[in-house]
């Protein structure tokens, strides 16, 4: 697991200062970090700009105030997400209380002698047997 990163409020005040007069490997010498977290530092700190998937950071999603198409509430939430957070958290609670298979009636054939089919001992079926499953 990673060391916590030395960027102090004293060390970026210095990397204000001093982010152009010193090569990346410069300041990190001076700090006592890896040039990444230099890096990392000035995109942070947006003093410098460094392409590369690895140094972006990730913004934060768009909110909005909607109200809630459960209770109407207006608090802010991520956008497009249109129901509050109480209001989702409540909906899957009550699934997971609740089971979801349903009872239903289904109907066995039950077995009889047809008389017209004597000579060949055949059965034939009637629908009259139901159990319940569950």
């Amino acid at each position: 697991m990673s060391s916590r990163s030395p960027i102090t409020p004293e060390v970026e005040q210095y990397l204000k200062l001093n982010h152009k007069l010193y090569t990346h490997k410069e300041l990190a010498q001076h700090i006592g970090c890896c040039i990444e977290t230099v890096r990392r530092a000035l995109m942070r700190l947006e003093l410098e700009v460094i392409y590369g998937a690895k140094y972006q950071r990730r913004q934060p999603p768009k909110k909005w105030k909607r109200p809630c198409i459960i209770c109407g509430c207006t608090k802010q939430r991520p956008k497009s997400q249109y129901k509050c957070n109480a209001c989702h958290d409540r909906e899957r609670d009550q699934n997971k209380h609740f089971s979801h298979s349903r009872t239903s009636t289904i109907t066995l054939p039950k077995l009889r002698e047809l008389k017209s089919c004597q000579d060949k001992n055949e059965k034939a079926m009637d629908m009259n047997v139901s159990l319940l499953t569950g």
